[in-house]
């Protein structure tokens, strides 16, 4: 165990390395406070590298204070809304590693921009967070707004990121599997159209399978969104590249189509398809049948996700 002391956006940042797990515990930034919310473990600690140690042990914790030999563990992130009593030299720290998704990640930083995820393995991820549509929390995973980024991709590309996080990107297969196998999601898909119409539709308990399922897209119910429904005819059905072809029809649709996507027969929405600069005729283009038809091409789409 060490104690390492870093400076990052001009704070004096205490940094707490603890066991064989890896994790890494960030000051807060609450001093002086010691919470009392959704408590875990409250026990001796001879200091702050030693307290982090105790709540690794524990996977629950989420975040813990240190004050005076008392080490307190938490199930919660503690921001400066948890419930707090004043205690001088009270240190409060939170569980980097244990950060799994951008609603997480709010609770300690509300600014949209790429962050750092840890899946359940405690591996890092680079994400988008979205912190601003719908008081945030997104992931966002897909976003087209130019056509500077080929998308038109074979099966090993799109299992894996491509793109700028900052501009247009695909964050993975193996990426969204990894997310969405840890916890329960709500999707949400927003588009605009080249005259500016904007609509949204979201999905409730959103999940894409693993790769021996050819990460297989399911999801309970279409929530609401004035961009209605253009998703439910491809639930249930398995990804699909130009050379991994697994719809249900007789022609290869990821190639009709100039995309990939969880086609059936074959889409009525295609938001990997050919980018278009303008709304013209052809169902290859990025298409939410529901929202501008599906012969015309959107000038923007982002897909996210957060835990319900």
């Amino acid at each position: 165990m060490s104690l390492l002391i870093i400076l990052a956006l001009g704070w004096t940042v205490g940094i707490v390395k603890a066991n064989s797990k890896g994790y890494i515990y960030a000051n807060a930034g609450l001093a002086g406070k010691m919470f009392t919310e959704n408590i875990v473990f409250e026990s001796a600690a001879k200091n702050a590298p030693h307290c982090a140690l105790v709540c690794n042990h524990h996977d629950s914790c989420m975040s813990f204070t240190f004050n005076h030999n008392i080490c307190r563990g938490h199930a919660v992130l503690v921001t400066s809304n948890t419930t707090s009593v004043l205690a001088a030299g009270a240190r409060s720290f939170y569980t980097e590693g244990k950060i799994r998704s951008c609603a997480d990640r709010r609770t300690i930083d509300g600014q949209s921009g790429v962050r750092t995820l840890y899946t359940s393995l405690g591996s890092p991820l680079l994400v988008y967070c979205d912190q601003n549509t719908d008081n945030g929390g997104w992931t966002v995973f897909q976003r087209r707004q130019d056509g500077s980024v080929d998308f038109y991709r074979n099966w090993t590309e799109y299992q894996h990121m491509f793109g700028d996080l900052e501009g247009n990107f695909w964050l993975g297969l193996d990426a969204l599997h990894m997310l969405t196998s840890s916890q329960s999601y709500e999707l949400r898909v927003d588009l605009m159209t080249f005259s500016g119409t904007k609509g949204y539709a979201t999905y409730s308990d959103f999940t894409i399978s693993d790769s021996s399922d050819n990460y297989r897209l399911r999801f309970e119910t279409f929530t609401g969104g004035n961009a209605s429904d253009s998703l439910a005819y491809h639930n249930g059905m398995p990804f699909s590249t130009w050379d991994a072809d697994h719809d249900h029809y007789h022609i290869n649709c990821a190639a009709v189509r100039h995309g990939a996507w969880w086609y059936t027969g074959c889409a009525n929405s295609n938001l990997n398809g050919r980018y278009k600069n303008s709304s013209v005729n052809g169902s290859d283009g990025v298409v939410w049948l529901n929202l501008d038809g599906v012969a015309n091409s959107l000038k923007f789409s982002e897909m996210k996700m957060r835990p319900l």
